[in-house]
């Protein structure tokens, strides 16, 4: 399923973008915990290749939208009694508006190499991971 990061972070390839997923716990004032899903750009020059991240806590579930160009870090709040369970939220978004949401972190060309069969295919191994994690918790 890919290698593993010295922050415990396990790495999912998928054509033009990489999932790290991590389980990460005692985060904010809150304590809160939980599954974090980073996109990174493999086009990306550099060490921060992160274009979205899905917080998919227990407490305060988010997202970021990571704009390059401008150096700006969106974060958006996660409504439970709209959107429901956060994980499966953010299992759709990825499996069904990758592209689009790329191009709002203008990523255009990121996002128009997005092949969906490469998506579809890691989405199982971020499924299994997710599971795994979530059950030990961590």
């Amino acid at each position: 399923m890919g290698g593993s990061t010295g922050g415990g972070e396990e790495l999912v390839e998928a054509g033009a973008v990489t999932f790290g997923l991590q389980y990460r716990t005692d985060v904010g004032a809150m304590n809160d915990e939980g599954i974090c899903i980073h996109v990174y750009g493999n086009e990306i020059e550099g060490n921060d290749k992160e274009l979205l991240r899905f917080d998919c806590f227990r407490i305060n579930p988010h997202y970021h939208y990571r704009n390059k160009p401008m150096d700006r870090n969106d974060r958006l709040e996660l409504d439970f009694t709209a959107e429901g369970d956060p994980l499966s939220w953010t299992l759709d978004k990825i499996q069904n508006r990758l592209p689009i949401m790329l191009i709002r972190c203008q990523a255009d060309e990121i996002a128009r190499s997005v092949d969906q069969r490469d998506v579809d295919a890691a989405l199982p191994k971020i499924v299994a991971w997710a599971e795994t994690k979530t059950h030990n918790r961590g």
